[in-house]
């Protein structure tokens, strides 16, 4: 995994990038998309 980014919308811990290309909370184990990570930033 690589350095986190943005917030967990459900439990605020920090996402970091999943091997598969998506981003993973590792505190509630959701999966977000990238595209949900960037419009929510922006």
């Amino acid at each position: 995994m690589r350095y986190p980014i943005g917030r967990c919308h459900h439990c605020g811990e920090r996402l970091y990038e999943h091997i598969e290309g998506d981003y993973q909370c590792l505190n509630c184990n959701r999966r977000y998309e990238s595209l949900e990570i960037e419009s929510r930033a922006a």
